[in-house]
């Protein structure tokens, strides 16, 4: 549908989008856009005593892998625990935990000790615990993941995914994305939170 007056009425019709690219993006969408490379870990899943933990920050893409490895995954078992609360662990196998640092030490004692492969997202370092139970370790951080090639193309598949219709759309350039990584290192929430702000003040289309 080309762009007309009547769509320019609409919010960032102006722009050939639908919704602002860097706002909140739903969790099927999130693992539509995951450009992480998960094969590898796959086929070591297979194994009951692999255990696999994401460690890093929040806004790092902890959960991004994890929702990229589940959506491989048909039997797995997939929580997110909030903070403050508790979460039942659910069953599967794999069974991938978010946020695993928040996990109570009958569940960490229960999980870690079970017979079944494990996906951690985790503020924590779990290795020596698991390590103790018997469990073959993987450590990945995801801050070593999130390099300026990554961040690039992550950023212009956000916008990509919200176009209105064919014709130009605006995007962010390499550089930007230099700046960006060296700005907010491998914090990908903060980039998008600075992005947000600016595509909400953004009057045409144009490369950033």
């Amino acid at each position: 549908m080309p762009v007309t007056q009547a769509t320019c009425r609409l919010p960032y019709a102006h722009l050939n989008l639908r919704r602002n690219p860097f706002g909140e993006f739903s969790e099927d969408e999130r693992t539509a856009l995951a450009l992480v490379d998960v094969d590898a870990i796959i086929t070591r899943l297979d194994d009951p005593q692999y255990v696999v933990q994401f460690v890093g920050e929040k806004g790092y893409g902890k959960t991004t892998h994890l929702l990229a490895i589940r959506s491989r995954l048909r039997d797995a078992g997939y929580v997110h625990i909030p903070e403050g609360e508790r979460a039942p662990i659910p069953s599967g196998c794999p069974i991938l935990i978010d946020e695993a640092q928040r996990l109570t030490c009958w569940q960490q004692l229960q999980v870690f000790r079970s017979n079944i492969p494990l996906v951690l997202g985790t503020h924590r370092d779990f290795h020596r615990q698991l390590r103790l139970a018997g469990r073959v370790v993987e450590t990945i951080d995801v801050q070593q993941g999130t390099d300026v090639e990554r961040l690039h193309r992550l950023l212009n598949a956000r916008i990509q995914w919200v176009r209105r219709s064919d014709g130009q759309i605006p995007s962010i350039t390499s550089e930007t994305a230099e700046y960006l990584r060296n700005e907010h290192g491998a914090d990908v929430r903060a980039v998008l939170h600075q992005l947000y702000a600016v595509f909400q003040d953004l009057n045409e289309i144009a490369d950033l």
